[in-house]
């Protein structure tokens, strides 16, 4: 599965772009500025996409879109496979989970 980071501030893309490279090493994970989201989602065909907007692409094929703004509330919005919910918390457990949850919906789908 491709995961594709773009969200601010920086140091947290890179920060959960290196964990889960780490922690998820069969993944193949991309970090970008988000300015360069929408050109990146086209050239990457990610299965999940972590930023700090809303998902307005809605493309077939993709598993999920997490929509990351740590100092709002709430920090996240999640859809994956059709289904949206809101996390009231964030922490590395909760978005390895995501990502998890995105990795077995690409397998299976």
């Amino acid at each position: 599965m491709k995961v594709l980071i773009a969200i601010e501030p920086r140091s947290y893309r890179e920060a959960i772009g290196e964990a889960i490279q780490r922690l998820r090493p069969h993944l193949m994970v991309a970090i970008v500025e988000p300015e360069d989201l929408f050109v990146e989602v086209g050239r990457f065909e990610p299965e999940l996409v972590f930023a700090d907007r809303p998902d307005t692409l809605q493309s077939a094929g993709r598993c999920g879109w997490v929509e990351f703004r740590p100092y709002e509330e709430p920090p996240a919005k999640i859809n994956l496979g059709g289904s949206l919910r809101e996390l009231k918390e964030i922490d590395l457990p909760v978005l390895l989970s995501v990502v998890d949850e995105a990795d077995e919906l690409a397998r299976t789908s």
